[in-house]
């Protein structure tokens, strides 16, 4: 056997496939090393969504705020009376709330109707899922925009727990790929899941606290509520905004926990799989 270039071929590095190696710093080797793709994908993504649509990107704009307003109609009797400054109570977890369910969604629908991309070409596994959530933190960020208008509207302080934000925002993100990993591979499986999944979120809508506080709720549901991992990511984002001050203890500790599970377990179970779905899309 002899080398390419006419060399010894005693010279060429050796792949030892007994070395031990990490399948994550692998995958991040690879993200980086197809880093223009995964950003032509969260371009993709983006532009795709509003590719017909006379306003386009405005509505990254428009959607939270008429959700918030449709929403604060609705919820006023209820619940306005006894909240100072309710739009932006509302809609500071509605960022959120859409960033976790737009970005999840995205993620699955891509794998199952572009992953048989992965026959052909090379590509990182969990690419799909990274750009969905890269595409949600973009419309996370312009959706500030309104947010902090309403905060300046309704008179809500700017203080310097703001600059928690990036670290909320990381968290929900990071939460949002295990989840988006997990669910992704049991979309391969079971074309269901995707069905599954809708009907899943708005349960989980009504459980984690979106437009109401727990003192509202009867004492059987509250433990319900306590134990939904979104409940205490949404607090992440809202307290330093809606009180200006930092999470709560409890809601930090349950939110860095189930991240850390859900990012654990959604990883594991999707790589442990990924080189099957070339084979199954």
């Amino acid at each position: 056997m002899t080398s390419g270039a006419g060399g010894d071929p005693r010279d060429l590095p050796l792949y030892d496939t007994a070395a031990p190696r990490s399948r994550v710093l692998d995958e991040l080797r690879d993200l980086y090393r197809y880093r223009d793709l995964l950003l032509n994908l969260i371009l993709r993504s983006i532009t795709a969504r509003y590719k017909r649509s006379v306003l386009g990107i405005l509505w990254t704009l428009l959607d939270p705020l008429l959700t918030m307003a449709v929403m604060a109609v609705i919820f006023s009797a209820l619940f306005a009376q006894s909240q100072r400054a309710y739009p932006v109570y509302l809609l500071s977890a509605l960022v959120i709330w859409n960033f976790f369910s737009q970005s999840t969604t995205q993620a699955m629908g891509d794998l199952v109707y572009g992953g048989s991309l992965m026959g052909k070409v090379y590509m990182p596994r969990s690419v799909f899922a990274v750009a969905a959530v890269g595409a949600g933190l973009v419309n996370v960020i312009v959706s500030l925009l309104p947010l902090f208008l309403l905060m300046l509207i309704f008179r809500t302080p700017l203080t310097a727990t703001l600059l928690f934000l990036p670290i909320a925002l990381a968290t929900v993100a990071l939460f949002s790929l295990g989840f988006s990993l997990l669910m992704s591979t049991f979309a391969v499986y079971f074309a269901d899941v995707m069905n599954i999944h809708r009907i899943l979120l708005r349960l989980l809508m009504y459980l984690s606290g979106v437009f109401y506080t727990l003192d509202v709720l009867p004492n059987w549901l509250k433990p319900i509520v306590n134990v939904n991992p979104l409940y205490h990511l949404i607090s992440l984002f809202r307290a330093p905004i809606y009180n200006g001050v930092m999470p709560e203890s409890v809601s930090l500790f349950v939110a860095l926990g189930a991240t850390s599970a859900m990012l654990l377990v959604g990883y594991s179970a999707y790589m442990r799989v990924s080189d099957d779905f070339a084979y199954r899309l």
